[in-house]
């Protein structure tokens, strides 16, 4: 959901200009980082809350967790128009998304004692990995590798919705949920997908800090990042269970 965001357009002049022409203060990595630590407290608390009330969110309809995950891409779609509601954007979004990773964590967790540690300290690694990487220039994000990486994101997208619409039916194509060779391949597949966009994310943020953007574009970055790490998450506790499935 963070390409909705951080995108060609997001650090154009006139996007600029539209949101503040004259700011007094201009956007910093610092602040970036700072707001998305923000952010991050607050989706580990209500995630805490969402882990004592796993039973609740297990028993909702799939119709209900859809509807759910539409208003999360609202809420990035809202802030991608009008970046000065990023801040609230932001917040909504980590408390909703919090609730909602700390019930999924929990039921992992029943399942496969331990595995949250895991999958946490694995998304900790990549995010570490992919932040040297990009810093070291050891891999130069060029707009061709950009490209690549959105479009193979909207791939995983597109099967994401085609997975839903099958399961409102009643049919779960094996490959997307057991713990077959194709699945554990395709889940790896997909957490390497969302780990390249943090990779995407911070040459975007760079790009931001380059063009002067003002400093509402923190909270805006923010989110992206926090999104982008959120998916990185979900997608490494989901190729963990699938593996200790076996």
């Amino acid at each position: 959901m963070s390409k909705q965001m951080l995108n060609e357009q997001t650090f154009t002049a006139a996007n600029i200009q539209r949101v503040d022409a004259a700011p007094s203060r201009t956007m910093t990595v610092g602040g970036v980082a700072g707001k998305t630590f923000i952010l991050l407290f607050v989706t580990l608390v209500c995630a805490g809350v969402g882990w004592s009330r796993a039973e609740t969110v297990a028993e909702g309809s799939p119709l209900l967790l859809f509807g759910g995950f539409l208003l999360l891409i609202g809420l990035t779609i809202a802030a991608a128009r009008n970046p000065r509601i990023a801040p609230f954007a932001g917040f909504a979004y980590a408390l909703i998304m919090g609730f909602w990773v700390g019930a999924i964590s929990k039921i992992y967790n029943d399942a496969y004692n331990g595995i949250v540690t895991q999958a946490l300290l694995a998304t900790v690694g990549a995010f570490t990995a992919m932040l040297v990487l990009y810093t070291t220039r050891i891999v130069k994000v060029t707009n061709r590798m950009i490209g690549i990486i959105m479009g193979a994101t909207f791939g995983v997208m597109l099967l994401y919705i085609f997975s839903f619409v099958l399961s409102i039916f009643g049919a779960r194509p094996s490959f997307l949920t057991d713990s077959s060779g194709l699945g554990i391949a395709l889940s790896v597949g997909i957490c390497v997908i969302a780990a390249l966009n943090l990779l995407v994310d911070f040459a975007f943020i760079e790009r931001g800090v380059e063009a002067q953007a003002p400093a509402i574009y923190e909270w805006y970055s923010a989110l992206s990042l926090l999104s982008t790490m959120v998916w990185l998450y979900l997608e490494v506790l989901r190729l963990l269970g699938r593996i200790q499935g076996r």
